[in-house]
């Protein structure tokens, strides 16, 4: 039973294959999840779209999770929610103090060198984030873009079920958020994020002192059940259930190779996987010359693979973990499908201050 004039939070995650719903109530510096709850957008037959769920399939989604929770969507004023896609980027950058307008210009110029172009204008949001240690002269600026059109889908979408959230994140920063809410950055070094989903990985890399940075490999869940697709003969539903079931090293017959030999071909798509997220390190490196990556932690549907983390920690010879959002949080029984890994954008949005 919820306290005499709580207030609901509520973190809503619409990915490229699932829809993620976290309700929190807070209480002091205390937050208790009163609802979570996930939903597949594609099931039985249905195929993914590469350009990503319709309309008329993510509506009565969001009308059933939040009919289960008894909640009326219109009813709720405190909704935050992200964009996701590739026309969705966020990076830190080092600029000169500049007026607001100005630095209105300055940030918009900045965000059109990193989003692709769709045909409509560009949607921005700064924060400057304060004095550069370097350069004592300028200021460190997060930048967050997206394109016009996705924004506004978004929000059409939302509007169906009339919802009206009060904050537009993007996925990078909810995942953070989420973590940094009951984490302390380290002093020295950065940490690493990965948030292994369907179709892509986001990689997150993040400090104290250091640059914030994040970027999008196209090696994820999909890629590990179409290895086990080609190398078993199975169709796209049964590799989703061996690869839930019995992770990327099933005990079965590998096609056209009676004796098995999964071992070798199997390692390939997570050795694609290690060289992208490694391609990525070295990149940090160069730009920032941190080199110190403190830990690893793994968020996402796939994060539940066993030879995920193992592979990462003796490729990097660093600490993985698999990220729990709601291990610092009291939670009402008996609700929630899927592993916590796969809440932590939703979570992050449900804590995130205002």
């Amino acid at each position: 039973m919820l306290g005499i004039g709580s207030k609901l939070r509520v973190g809503l995650d619409i990915g490229s294959h699932s829809i993620k719903v976290v309700v929190v109530e807070k209480s002091g510096s205390k937050y208790r999840v009163v609802h979570r709850g996930m939903r597949p957008i594609y099931s039985g037959t249905q195929k993914y779209d590469l350009d990503g769920a319709k309309r008329s399939q993510i509506v009565p989604i969001l009308l059933d999770l939040f009919k289960q929770f008894k909640l009326q969507p219109k009813k709720l004023k405190n909704v935050r929610t992200i964009v996701t896609g590739p026309q969705v980027a966020a990076k830190e950058i080092v600029a000169l103090p500049l007026e607001k307008t100005e630095m209105d210009s300055a940030m918009m110029l900045e965000a059109r060198k990193h989003i692709p172009l769709d045909g409509s204008d560009t949607q921005v949001d700064y924060q400057v984030l304060g004095e550069n240690i370097k350069e004592p002269d300028k200021v460190n600026v997060l930048v967050v873009a997206t394109t016009k059109k996705l924004f506004s889908g978004h929000i059409d979408t939302l509007r169906e079920i009339e919802m009206r959230p009060i904050v537009v994140d993007i996925e990078p920063l909810a995942m953070v958020n989420s973590y940094l809410a009951f984490n302390d950055p380290p002093e020295d070094g950065v940490v690493v994020l990965l948030n292994v989903g369907c179709r892509k990985t986001g990689i997150s890399i993040f400090g104290r002192r250091d640059m914030f940075f994040s970027r999008e490999i196209p090696v994820a869940g999909a890629a590990f059940t179409e290895e086990l697709m080609k190398d078993y003969g199975l169709d796209y539903q049964e590799a989703e259930r061996v690869k839930s079931e019995q992770g990327l090293s099933p005990d079965l017959p590998e096609v056209g190779d009676k004796e098995g030999g999964l071992r070798l071909a199997k390692k390939s798509v997570i050795e694609r996987f290690g060289d992208e997220v490694n391609r990525t390190l070295r990149y940090y490196v160069k730009e920032t010359s941190q080199s110190f990556f403190t830990r690893f932690i793994v968020t996402g549907g796939s994060a539940g693979l066993s030879e995920i983390p193992d592979y990462l920690s003796k490729k990097f010879n660093a600490s993985v973990e698999v990220f729990d959002p709601f291990a610092r949080m009291e939670v009402a029984a008996g609700n929630g499908d899927g592993i916590p890994s796969q809440y932590a954008a939703a979570a992050g949005l449900a804590i995130r201050e205002d």
